[in-house]
């Protein structure tokens, strides 16, 4: 964020509280980060408290949309604790292109340039199709997001095939636990029992298997251009409610 910070800050100036330091850096900065002592389950309940107050503004149905990315499973762990954690159900989790191919700090490497959008409600429907019962099931589901991306001039890299990947996941184990989990248990049980369901599910491991070719053939390394492209669907949904 320091990027886009330094020229807000020339814009803007000194007038504005915010942006009177010289980065965006903060001792109190919600992260996962092992350098300052904060692992993953201070993570969890710091998303969790922000998740918490996030909820008590929306109205009932109202969706709570934001993105999320990152490039191993476990950072996801804390983002499905949350959610459960404010009562919420993933009713979508949509991949959608974030970062340029040709960023400095992306070009050339095989990190995700895919962002995941996870739509949360607390009540609502989304297609029953999107319900897959296993790992081979989910994988038709990313193989049809890697359809609709390429559509768009995306060409997904093994890395953005991954990412795909765990936002569906961290969706399914979310509507899997919902109706029996306990935000009250102490936070490593909660997040114990999100890798427990991931890894019975058979994890990213076994999705990437089923989706053979697609994954395996995939290029390593960004190389994307956006295309003016948009394709509508109309068709009508079995959808599931909840």
């Amino acid at each position: 964020m320091d990027f886009c910070y330094v020229w807000l800050r020339k814009l803007v100036g000194g007038a504005r509280p915010e942006f009177r330091k010289p980065s965006t850096r903060h001792q109190n900065e919600l992260t996962g980060n092992i350098n300052m002592g904060r692992g993953f389950d201070h993570f969890t309940e710091g998303l969790s408290r922000t998740l918490l107050e996030a909820v008590v503004k929306l109205k009932p149905g109202g969706p709570l949309a934001f993105t999320y990315h990152h490039n191993q499973l476990e950072a996801y762990v804390p983002l499905a604790v949350a959610i459960l954690d404010a009562g919420l159900v993933c009713s979508a989790s949509l991949p959608c292109p974030a970062e340029m191919g040709a960023s400095i700090h992306i070009n050339g490497t095989g990190s995700s340039i895919v962002d995941t959008v996870l739509v949360c409600r607390s009540t609502g429907r989304f297609p029953r199709r999107w319900l897959a019962p296993d790992a081979t099931g989910l994988a038709e589901i990313v193989r049809t997001d890697l359809e609709a991306l390429s559509e768009a001039g995306l060409t997904a890299t093994q890395g953005d095939i991954r990412c795909v990947c765990f936002g569906h996941l961290t969706r399914l184990v979310i509507w899997h636990l919902r109706k029996t989990w306990d935000k009250q248990r102490p936070v490593l049980e909660r997040m114990n029992e999100i890798n427990t369901w991931i890894k019975s599910f058979g994890g990213v491991s076994a999705v990437l298997s089923s989706l053979d070719k697609s994954f395996s053939r995939a290029v390593r390394n960004q190389k994307w251009k956006p295309q003016c492209e948009l394709r509508e669907t109309r068709e009508p949904e079995d959808e599931i409610s909840f």
